[in-house]
C-alpha cells in the first residue's frame, strides 16, 4: 500500500527533521491526491463564493444570503457521521471519486439552468448548494483518513502542512483570477458571469476524480476470512464510543463546535460589509477573501516548520488571536484596513489547526481515521447551519459591526475555555 520513499538527505529536512514538500511529493499516490485537491479546490473558490454573491445579487435580503449558506452547511449535520463510517468500511479512494463526479455532474445540471434561465429561482440556488454539499461531505472524512495511508509516520506533518497551504493557495489563485476576470466579465454580462464560474468548478471536480482514479486502493482495514464485519450502526457507536473516552479526543471536538459556531457567520457578514461599506464590486469581495487566504499561505509555511509539541495550546492560542481580530474588523471601516486584518486572521489559522491535526492523525489508529475526521466535521460543519440562520437574522436587526463583535468575543471565550481541560493542555507530538 504504502509506497518505499529514501531517506531524506540533511539539507532536504526542517530543522524538526521533518521532510520537505518536495520529499513528501516524491510519494507518486499522495502527489496525484495533491494535484486533484489543488485543482478541485481551485474551482471551490470559484462557485461557494459566487453562490452567495448570487443570492445577494438577486435579492439583497442579507437574510436570504444566509439561508443559501445554511443550505450549503445542513447537509454537513445530517450525514457526516454516516460518512465517517463509510470512510472506515469501504476504499476510501472510491468514496473520493465518487463525490467528485456527483459535484460535476450537479453544477453542469446547475449551468444548463443558468443557460436558458440567467436569473434563476433561489430555490434553484438552495436546492444546488444543498446538493452540492451532499456529495461534498463524504470527500473529507475519506481525504482525511487516506493522508496517512499514503505517506510514513515522519512525513505526516509535512504532507498535512502541504494540504492545508493547498486549501489556502488555490483559493488565492482562483479568488484573485476571479477577481481580475470575472468582475470584469459581471459589468458585461452577470449571465456568463456565473455560467463561467458554474462550468469551471465542474471541469475542476471532473480532473481532480482523474487524479483520484490514479491513487492504489485505500482500503480502511483488513479483515481475516473468519472475522465477521460489523453493521454500520456498530462501527457508529464504536467510533462515538472510541471518541467519547479519548478526552483530549473528545476536547477538541466540544471546542471545534463551538468556535466554528461563533465564526460561522463570517461569509455572509463579509458579503453585508462588502455591500454596505466597500461598494459591492465583486471584486473587493474577492480581495477580502482572498487577503485571508494569502495571510493562511505565510501562515501555513511557517506552521509546517515549527516543532510545536503542544498542539493544544496551539489550538487555543491561535484561535483565542483569530477572535481578537474579528472583533478589531467590527472598527475597521476602511478597505486597506479591513484587507490587513484578514491576512492576520489568515496567519493563525494553520498555527492553530495543522499541530492539532497532526496530533490526531498520529494518535488515531487508521480504521477509526474515518469516524474521528467526521465527528470533527459534524461539530465544526454542522452546527454552521444553525449558526449561520441566526447570523443571517442578526445581521437584519443589528448589522454587521455588533455581529463582528459578538463572534470575535465568542470566538475568545471558546478557544479560552480549552485551559479548563488539563488533557488539552497537556497533550504532546513526541518526537520520531
Amino acid at each position: 500500500m504504502m509506497e518505499e520513499v529514501k531517506e531524506p538527505t540533511d539539507t532536504d529536512t526542517y530543522l524538526n527533521s521533518a521532510a520537505s514538500f518536495r520529499d513528501v511529493l516524491r510519494i507518486a499516490s499522495f502527489r496525484h491526491l495533491w494535484i486533484g485537491q489543488a485543482i478541485s479546490q481551485f474551482g471551490d473558490a470559484f462557485y461557494g463564493m459566487v453562490f452567495l454573491y448570487m443570492a445577494e445579487k438577486l435579492t439583497g435580503d442579507p437574510g436570504m444570503v444566509g439561508i443559501v449558506g445554511v443550505a450549503q452547511t445542513l447537509p454537513y449535520l445530517a450525514l457526516s457521521l454516516h460518512a465517517g463510517v463509510l470512510a472506515d468500511r469501504i476504499d476510501r479512494r472510491h468514496i473520493m471519486m465518487a463525490s467528485d463526479i456527483i459535484s460535476a455532474a450537479i453544477l453542469i445540471l446547475f449551468a444548463l439552468l443558468l443557460w436558458f434561465e440567467p436569473r434563476p429561482p433561489t430555490a434553484a440556488l438552495i436546492v444546488t448548494a444543498s446538493l452540492l454539499s451532499v456529495a461534498n461531505v463524504f470527500f473529507a472524512p475519506a481525504k482525511g483518513a487516506a493522508i496517512p495511508q499514503l505517506v510514513p509516520p515522519s512525513q505526516l506533518s509535512v504532507a498535512n502542512g502541504l494540504s492545508l497551504a493547498t486549501q489556502s493557495v488555490t483559493p488565492l489563485a482562483g479568488l484573485a483570477l476571479s477577481g481580475a476576470i470575472l468582475s470584469l466579465l459581471y459589468v458585461l454580462s452577470p449571465t456568463y458571469f456565473f455560467l463561467g464560474a458554474i462550468l469551471l468548478n465542474a471541469l475542476s471536480f471532473a480532473v481532480s476524480a482523474y487524479f483520484l482514479y490514479l491513487l492504489p486502493p485505500l482500503p480502511p482495514r483488513e479483515n481475516t476470512p473468519d472475522e465477521q464485519t460489523p453493521t454500520a450502526w456498530e462501527d457508529l457507536k464504536s467510533g462515538l464510543t472510541y471518541i467519547r473516552f479519548h478526552p483530549t479526543l473528545a476536547t477538541i471536538v466540544i471546542l471545534s463546535m463551538l468556535i466554528q459556531g461563533a465564526v460561522a457567520p463570517f461569509m455572509i457578514v463579509s458579503v453585508t460589509v462588502n455591500s454596505q461599506w466597500f461598494g459591492g464590486e465583486y471584486w473587493t469581495l474577492a480581495a477580502c477573501e482572498g487577503s485571508f487566504f494569502l495571510g493562511m499561505v505565510i501562515g501555513g509555511a511557517m506552521a509546517s516548520r515549527l516543532s510545536i509539541r503542544r498542539p493544544g495550546i496551539a489550538f487555543i492560542t491561535g484561535a483565542a488571536v483569530i477572535g481578537v481580530v474579528i472583533v478589531f474588523m467590527a472598527f475597521s471601516k476602511w478597505f486597506p484596513l479591513f484587507i490587513f486584518w484578514n491576512i492576520i486572521a489568515g496567519l493563525f489559522v494553520p498555527y492553530s489547526q495543522l499541530p492539532i491535526l497532526n496530533y490526531i492523525q498520529r494518535v488515531t489508529p487508521n480504521e477509526f481515521q474515518g469516524r474521528v475526521n467526521s465527528a470533527l466535521s459534524l461539530t465544526s460543519i454542522g452546527i454552521q447551519p444553525l449558526a449561520i440562520g441566526l447570523g443571517g437574522l442578526a445581521l437584519t436587526v443589528i448589522g454587521p459591526s455588533f455581529l463582528l463583535i459578538l463572534m470575535g468575543v465568542g470566538m475568545i471565550l471558546a478557544a479560552l475555555g480549552g485551559l479548563l481541560f488539563p488533557a488539552l493542555r497537556r497533550a504532546e507530538i513526541l518526537s520520531e
